[in-house]
């Protein structure tokens, strides 16, 4: 028999990523999806990984893929460009990010505990803020990574921390 073939999942949720992370029924759906319910082995990247990965053994697709966003942006793009505008989220993540902006610190608070002591992904952090009935329960899916992503933001934020850094990501 030889060597599973990889698929790679790209996102810069660190508890979807590294091992110990309290995983939602949702990243286990897409993780089952990425590997093709098991016919390759998933290895979950960030966005920075992906395009260095993609622009050592796949030159012609980073190629078109840098093409492409930069037709989108309307000018040239670095990497770092590249890597930023995979960040950025869409105007959904705007309305997240205002749905959460009357967050207190008690659920600053809850959601930190989530997050770092409970190493809930995104997605997990999303569904727990769901089931409280914060935000008057106004997203879809409950585990909307987006929203999740919105909820530690806030809650960093809140506690004068960084959501991208450790110890939240």
């Amino acid at each position: 028999m030889g060597k599973k073939k990889e698929a790679n999942l790209v996102t810069e949720d660190r508890w979807l990523r590294e091992e110990g992370g309290r995983l939602d029924y949702n990243d286990r759906q897409v993780l089952d999806e990425a590997s093709g319910n098991g016919r390759y082995r998933v290895r979950v990247i960030t966005i920075r990984q992906m395009l260095e990965t993609m622009s050592r053994t796949e030159p012609g697709n980073y190629r078109k893929f840098r093409k492409e966003m930069e037709r989108q942006a309307g000018r040239s793009l670095t990497f770092e460009d590249i890597i930023e505008i995979a960040r950025k989220c869409d105007e959904r993540l705007e309305e997240f990010t205002g749905m959460v902006g009357a967050m207190t610190p008690g659920q600053a608070s809850q959601v930190r505990t989530w997050r770092v002591e409970s190493r809930m992904t995104w997605r997990s952090v999303a569904r727990a803020a769901y089931h409280e009935d914060w935000f008057d329960r106004s997203w879809r899916p409950p585990s909307n990574q987006l929203m999740g992503l919105a909820l530690c933001e806030k809650a960093a934020a809140l506690l004068q921390e960084n959501f991208r850094e450790d110890p939240w990501n």
